[in-house]
């Protein structure tokens, strides 16, 4: 009997633990994509001009208005292609903001992480119109890259989970409307 509810037990984990990887492939609500993405030659430096959406699902709006700050990601990455083995990364960049509601002055605050600079909203569709404006963002210079071989650039942007206080983000592993990124956007870095 005790073999018997030990399997049973270990079943039904099995079942959860099941449910809980596969809960976070699809978005319940909101989405993110990259609409365009190019990269353009300028005085010997790759820059990049893209556009992202983010839609964000009701429960991550919910808790933002409710004072928890959400961390967006922007991963941009130039890789070089290779026959055998992965493709070889030539630069990587992580941009990451931070949205903040402030109830007392009913706006949305975005800290970009990586400069330090602060831009306030009063609409979180503008803050986030903005946050996917990707204008003229330096990616890598041109004397870095192998002389004659075709290179390409990916980029996708997504919700950073892991930046959430505790117990919300146990929450967010087995809640699918927490997993929200773009697919990578792939496109040759043209000379």
């Amino acid at each position: 009997m005790t073999t018997l509810l030990s399997r049973l037990r270990m079943g039904w984990f099995g079942l959860l633990l099941a449910a809980c990887w596969a809960t976070p492939l699809l978005a319940a609500d909101g989405g993110f994509s990259v609409t365009s993405a190019e990269t353009d030659l300028k005085n010997g430096v790759y820059r990049l001009n893209a556009r992202i959406h983010f839609g964000l699902s009701e429960r991550v709006i919910e808790a933002m208005n409710s004072g928890v700050p959400q961390v967006i990601e922007i991963e941009m990455q130039v890789l070089r292609p290779r026959d055998y083995v992965w493709d070889e990364t030539l630069a990587s960049v992580l941009q990451r903001y931070e949205v903040v509601y402030h109830a007392l002055s009913e706006r949305y605050v975005v800290n970009n992480l990586n400069t330090a600079s602060r831009n306030s909203f009063p609409s979180l569709g503008e803050a986030l119109y903005q946050i996917g404006l990707v204008t003229d963002f330096p990616l890598i210079d041109a004397r870095l890259l192998p002389e004659g071989e075709q290179c390409y650039v990916e980029m996708r942007a997504r919700l950073d989970i892991e930046s959430l206080p505790t117990p919300i983000r146990l929450t967010a592993y087995t809640n699918s409307s927490w997993w929200l990124s773009s697919d990578w956007t792939r496109w040759p870095l043209q000379p």
